[in-house]
């Protein structure tokens, strides 16, 4: 199963407590995930400073995950899902968030500038290349292997590694000539495995297509 099919079962886990949460605006919920998605930028940036920012990173991860799940279902619950502003208020500001979120890592001073953008203009461009498959009127393109579920869970084990590599006064690996830091690493995995996820997306876009060669724009 695809990490990004475990958020329907956390989904039925939380739904009976948001029920109780409807008088509250899913763009509310929205907002605060996006204030979370700030803090945990910073603490990617200063964590070198004070190693014990990863460890918030990794609750900020999890509450960020937790409200957006919360966002989701509460929209539903109040009718709201299908509203254009909902999806507008719902899509952009996560892509800020992201952006946020990874430039706090490409800040960093244990990130090489190069690898933390090669890092951060991959994941733009998966989520570039989700939302063209809407523009063009195909199906969800949710094609891993970096969807958002998976980014989030490598944030939180990216986090959680160079946190016990400065408890263990490791916090850089050797990777053949190289010695990378644990964000380092994480950007690359962000690059490879991003621009799988572009290439397998692009080519699902591309078969529907061909099947409707009278698809309109």
């Amino acid at each position: 199963m695809a990490l990004h099919q475990l958020k329907y079962p956390y989904r039925k886990l939380i739904q009976p407590v948001v029920k109780k949460l409807t008088f509250i605006n899913p763009d509310f919920i929205s907002a605060i995930a996006f204030f979370v998605a700030l803090a945990t930028g910073y603490c990617f940036y200063a964590g070198s400073t004070k190693p014990c920012l990863f460890l918030w990173v990794i609750v900020l991860v999890v509450a960020r995950m937790t409200l957006n799940t919360m966002d989701g279902v509460l929209a539903i619950e109040r009718g709201d899902d299908k509203k254009v502003h909902g999806k507008m208020v719902n899509a952009l500001p996560d892509r800020y968030a992201d952006l946020f979120v990874l430039s706090g890592i490409v800040l960093s001073p244990i990130c090489n500038d190069v690898i933390g953008l090669l890092g951060l203009c991959t994941v733009v461009l998966v989520s570039y290349s989700g939302m063209l498959g809407k523009a063009l009127g195909v199906t969800w393109q949710g094609h891993g292997p970096l969807d958002k579920v998976e980014r989030l869970v490598w944030l939180i084990i990216i986090a959680l590694a160079q946190y016990l590599g400065y408890k263990n006064a490791a916090p850089t690996v050797a990777v053949g000539a190289y010695n990378l830091s644990y964000l380092e690493i994480g950007m690359l995995i962000f690059f490879v495995f991003g621009q799988i996820t572009v290439i397998r997306r692009t080519l699902g876009m591309k078969k529907e297509v061909d099947e409707a060669p009278d698809m309109e724009w």
